[in-house]
Parts: structure tokens; sequence; C-alpha cells
């Protein structure tokens, strides 16, 4: 019996001992040589930069040839290309590029909305990968006239598809359906052979 109280006394000493680090004012100071530098605060969650692939293939073509001013003009003549565009950090466009791919947008005159168009000729492990993803991701299509996927992103239509070689993926908030996307994503196969 005289045993119970030592064996109670050694878990809530421990206890004192982790709850010793909660107290304010006890957190650790670090020491640098560095100068002091601000640090920008982040708003939301950072996506980081798509990993280069380097085995890629790279695309060579612009994006009036990806997509021609025509074709565009024929889906919606209110569209045209944005020759300033950057896709975002982590997005399918810098994915894209960071494979040696092409990312393309076009700006809808009225509305301010974009299409965005990128296409990359992924190595084989990096394309089955890629197709293998898409499978528990988004919703098999066969509008595009080869694998074809298209899932609705919180109001932005996402378009992918893999010819076996090149990936492909369209995004707006214009497309509501797979067969929105259909034509640009047909004209863009088509423009990559």
């Amino acid at each position: 019996m005289r045993t119970t109280p030592v064996i109670m006394a050694v878990p809530a000493a421990v206890l004192l001992l982790l709850l010793a680090g909660c107290v304010p004012g006890n957190e650790p100071t670090f020491v640098s040589s560095d100068p002091p530098t601000s640090r920008p605060t982040a708003t939301g969650t950072p996506s980081p930069s798509a990993t280069p692939v380097d085995s890629a293939t790279p695309i060579t073509i612009d994006c009036n040839v990806l997509i021609t001013p025509q074709e565009m003009i024929d889906y919606n003549a209110n569209f045209t290309l944005k020759s300033d565009y950057s896709p975002a950090p982590g997005s399918l466009g810098d994915q894209a590029v960071a494979a040696k791919g092409l990312a393309c947008a076009w700006v809808n005159g009225t509305s301010g909305e974009l299409i965005e168009v990128s296409a990359a000729d992924l190595p084989e492990a990096e394309y089955t990968a890629k197709m293998n993803e898409l499978v528990t991701t988004s919703n098999p299509v066969p509008t595009f006239g080869v694998e074809g996927y298209f899932r609705a992103d919180g109001g932005t239509g996402v378009a992918q598809a893999g010819t076996g070689r090149f990936w492909i993926a369209a995004i707006s908030p214009a497309f509501f359906e797979p067969g929105d996307a259909a034509p640009l994503m047909k004209a863009a196969i088509a423009a990559l052979g």
C-alpha cells in the first residue's frame, strides 16, 4: 500500500514538468548571428511551386498555335490572349511549365474571366502517375476524343486529358460541363499532334 502514493506522485511530477513549458513567458529564445529580416505574413495556404521535371521533352509551340486566334474566335470572340499571363504557383499551368511545357490564358473582355490552357510532354512514369491520379480525383468523360476527365472545383471547371504522351489541362469558370471545354481541348490536342 505504501507504493501507491509514490507511483501516483511520479506521473504527477512528469505532468507538472510537461506543463511548465506551456506557461506564457517561457518561450524559447533563439540566438542568431544573422541580421534580423522581416518576414512576410502568410494570408492563406501557400501553394508551393511545381517541381521541375528534368527528363520532360520541351514543348516548342506558342499559345497562338496551341489554340489559334480563329479557334478562340469560333469558341467565343470575347476572349483574347493574355500576353502577360503567368500561372499561379502550384497550379496545373505551373506544373506544365515545370515539365518544360506551355501555359496560356485568354481573358474575357467583358467579365474578366480567364480560360487557362496548359500542356506538357511528360516522361512515361510522370504521365502514368498523372493519369492514375485523375482516375481517383476527377470524373472520366469521353468528350475530348482521348482519355479525358472533368470536375467542377468551387465554380471552376477543370478539364484534363491524356493523349498517351501529352497531358493537357483547361481551367475556367466558363466551363460548367465537359462540353464547354471540349472545343478548346480538341484544338490543343490537335495542335500537339
